[in-house]
């Protein structure tokens, strides 16, 4: 029978080895999955701050943008609020135009309207119109007194007028004259 060589020694050895490069292997396995962290950490940090400076540039040029566009900023809000200035004048403008329209001109239609009230008796003599008040001013003359009441209750009653006011009589040798005041109305909408 063969003999057995049992060398102990170089088992050891061979042992020893195997256990050194199986603590190595086991090293390495618990190192590889720590640096491959530490290394997806060291590419997000480069990133964020890869970003975090894009950013800022970009800050930076929108903050440029805006000091280089102050002055065309101020231009157009002047701009705006004279165009604002100018639309509250011409709504004024337009609102006055709108109440003088409002106010009924002295027309020949309305002296002649005047006139008729009188009927052919009665003659009219136009001495002023006050066009801020509407007051029109005149004479009427007559040859008979019972036609000067009558032409002052048709004047009231004709519609044009919002007063009627008179001073009196006068007598005189070419009849009754009086002196009349009249305020235009505001003509009916």
């Amino acid at each position: 029978m063969a003999m057995k060589q049992n060398n102990f020694y170089l088992r050891w050895q061979k042992a020893a080895g195997a256990a050194k490069s199986e603590s190595r292997s086991q090293g390495l396995r618990t190192l590889v999955p720590g640096l491959a962290v530490v290394a997806v950490s060291m590419l997000g940090w480069g990133v964020l701050t890869l970003h975090t400076s894009m950013l800022k540039s970009q800050r930076e040029d929108i903050l440029n943008w805006c000091s280089d566009n102050t002055e065309p900023y101020r231009a157009a809000t002047q701009d705006s609020e004279s165009a604002a200035q100018f639309r509250s004048l011409t709504d004024y403008s337009d609102g006055m135009t709108e109440l003088l329209n409002s106010y009924p001109d002295v027309t020949s239609s309305l002296l002649h309207r005047v006139e008729a009230a009188g009927g052919s008796g009665i003659t009219i003599q136009f001495t002023d119109y006050n066009a801020s008040t509407g007051e029109l001013l005149f004479n009427a003359n007559s040859s008979q007194v019972i036609d000067i009441p009558a032409y002052i209750r048709s004047l009231q009653n004709c519609g044009v007028f919002s007063t009627v006011s008179y001073t009196g009589y006068k007598a005189d040798d070419d009849g009754y004259s009086i002196d009349l005041r009249c305020v235009l109305a505001a003509p009916q909408q």
